[in-house]
């Protein structure tokens, strides 16, 4: 940081902020004297020209109509929070909810007289007629692509945005500081409501960013946090407690990043996991989705329009993995912002794009596709050592995420530029675009949170060194798709026996190739190779004597062989494995007889599934 403040330039978000004008209705003949409103529903002069908008609703209306879709009507209420009304569902109770502390207005606008004209009630006929022509006049709405529940958002000038339930704390636009001379500015606060293309409906407050500048270095709330998480036992030492540190900074900016990081803490009991999850929850001030058993619709109905973090404990491998599983692929969606579609009891689909940082926590981790393992770190707990995370109260830890919230706002200028620096770093170590995604924002994140200035080369060099693909077991486990689809085809036990023994498919294509093991020289490769035929296999070898293995492409044999795994066929259906081994480099297409059965088939170098074996 240099210098002192710098006043920023006017915050380019305009709100739907007009007064609340309740102008008086004309005279009408009947009824006794309304009673009165609490809500402030005053009346303006009579020779005051009154005009209207949207079907009927006056200026001054506490209820901002936004649209429609299908049957449903769109509001913001009184508390500009966001309401969904049925058409047939515009009951009094329901109108005269809209309003909440400002029914004034409804006797005001829509008033119910006596035969003397004073006001006795309020029409809701009427009413109803007014704001459902009003949202009908605003055409077809968009709820899951214009909400943005609380959490962190990106402005439309690359600002970020704090949504903290009961108002918008708004960041200096990336074009206002230059990367290395960042300067403290002053932050707009603004109320929930509507925003140019958005809606920021009022919610239960979460914490704000606190209002002082929030130091770096050795001193700053990131520190004395990263301090705090170095005192659990990790595998890698202070590389998984940075890593935390930046998951748990991009948890709190949410919606603002393009890649969400996904974070499983895994380790035994007394480790400390539960305590670690208590202070995670308080740092963010409870501003997390946080849950144990839970379901995928039950995430995704609790988060709706927010971008709030998910931290989801006792995920554990069990028997039958499909509920966690499908957690997982949430997640996963999440990660990129993808678009979740549900299904409802009335046919009706709904949408739900997650933009949720994700933390998993279990003493084991169930089975991970290589998609789902390639988005998250995994950070492995051992037995404590006896030193005792330094004692916090939850006030002490929720003011320390205040100050996170706000260092996040003020260097938020430069994340894209770091962020790209270390990309850059981890893919010249050999991480595809996914893992340069994955560890790159988490890093970059942290850097945000502990330092004031981009990083040097030095500390890239040794980040890109410590997160090298070798050193990762989550990338040291992940292979391509088709590797792992050839490793699974050689470990796959034969049914078919053999001297009243079964054998590996891997021993049969050996046998069948004739050539010549380490430990052992195969002598049958005509009965091997009839034995692999049962599974739509078959060693051959072309007219220039280069030797293959002949996959089936349609074949009931090959289809038991991949039964319950991810390349398993359905009966009439294309057969999943074609198109993965057809990734193989070299395959080809070919016809060949399979124990006399002609079948099409995909040729696959033989040194490609047994890379191991000499064939001199």
């Amino acid at each position: 940081m240099t210098d002192g403040p710098k006043p920023a330039e006017p915050v380019r978000l305009i709100f739907n902020n007009s007064p609340k004008v309740s102008p008086k209705p004309a005279a009408e003949p009947g009824d006794t004297p309304r009673p009165a409103s609490s809500g402030g529903g005053g009346s303006v002069a009579k020779d005051q020209p009154r005009r209207r908008r949207h079907g009927g609703l006056p200026d001054g209306c506490p209820v901002t109509p936004l649209g429609i879709n299908g049957d449903w009507c769109y509001y913001l209420d009184e508390s500009q929070q966001l309401r969904e009304i049925k058409g047939e569902k515009h009951s009094r109770l329901a109108v005269q909810s809209l309003f909440g502390n400002d029914i004034g207005f409804l006797y005001d606008t829509w008033p119910r007289k006596n035969a003397d004209g004073d006001i006795v009630g309020w029409r809701p006929e009427k009413a109803a007629e007014a704001l459902m022509g009003a949202a009908a006049g605003l055409r077809v709405w968009d709820v899951f692509g214009r909400v943005r529940g609380a959490g962190g958002w990106l402005g439309p000038d690359g600002e970020l945005v704090f949504h903290c339930g009961d108002g918008l704390i708004v960041g200096a636009p990336p074009t206002e500081s230059e990367a290395g001379d960042l300067k403290p500015h002053p932050l707009a606060t603004l109320q929930p409501g509507q925003i140019g293309h958005y809606v920021y409906p009022a919610a239960a407050a979460i914490p704000r960013p606190s209002d002082t500048l929030a130091l770096g270095g050795q001193h700053g709330p990131a520190r004395t946090l990263l301090s705090a998480l170095e005192t659990w036992n990790w595998l890698r030492g202070e590389v998984d407690a940075v890593l935390l540190l930046g998951w748990i900074g991009a948890a709190m900016l949410g919606g603002a990043l393009t890649w969400r990081p996904l974070v499983w803490i895994t380790g035994d009991r007394a480790t400390g996991k539960s305590t670690l999850q208590a202070l995670l929850n308080d740092v963010l001030g409870g501003a997390v989705v946080s849950v144990s058993e839970t379901s995928a619709a039950g995430v995704w109905q609790k988060l709706r329009h927010a971008s709030l973090p998910v931290a989801i404990d006792e995920l554990e491998a069990e028997a039958d993995n499909r509920r966690g599983q499908n957690v997982i692929k949430l997640a996963r969606q999440a990660a990129s912002g993808g678009l979740v579609l549900r299904g409802g009891a009335d046919h009706n689909g709904s949408e739900f794009r997650a933009r949720s940082c994700f933390l998993f926590s279990s003493i084991r981790v169930p089975p991970l596709q290589a998609q789902d393992q390639s988005r998250m770190a995994i950070l492995e707990l051992d037995a404590l050592k006896g030193t005792s995370p330094p004692k916090f109260t939850p006030a002490q830890l929720n003011d320390m995420g205040r100050a996170l919230r706000r260092r996040l706002l003020d260097q938020w200028p430069r994340l894209a530029d770091t962020l790209d620096a270390y990309r850059a770093e981890l893919m010249q170590v050999g991480h595809g675009g996914r893992g340069a995604d994955q560890f790159g924002t988490l890093i970059a994140v942290a850097d945000l949170l502990l330092f004031d200035s981009p990083p040097e080369s030095e500390a890239l060099a040794n980040w890109s060194a410590n997160l090298a693909p070798d050193k990762l077991r989550e990338v040291q486990d992940q292979g391509a798709d088709h590797e792992t689809l050839i490793e699974y085809l050689r470990t796959k036990m034969a049914d078919a026996f053999q001297n009243g023994q079964r054998h590996l498919i891997g021993t049969l294509i050996s046998e069948a190739s004739g050539v010549a093991r380490r430990d052992h020289e195969f002598a049958d490769t005509a009965g091997a190779n009839d034995r692999l035929g049962i599974y739509g296999l078959k060693v051959h070898v072309d007219g220039d004597g280069r030797k293959w293995l002949a996959v089936a492409n349609n074949h009931q044999g090959t289809a038991l062989l991949f039964s319950g795994s991810q390349w398993a066929g359905a009966p009439g259906a294309n057969s999943p494995w074609v198109r993965t081994l057809r990734k193989v480099p070299g395959w080809r297409d070919s016809k060949l007889r399979f124990n006399a059965v002609p079948s099409r088939c995909t040729l696959i170098p033989l040194e490609a599934v047994l890379p191991d074996i000499d064939e001199g």
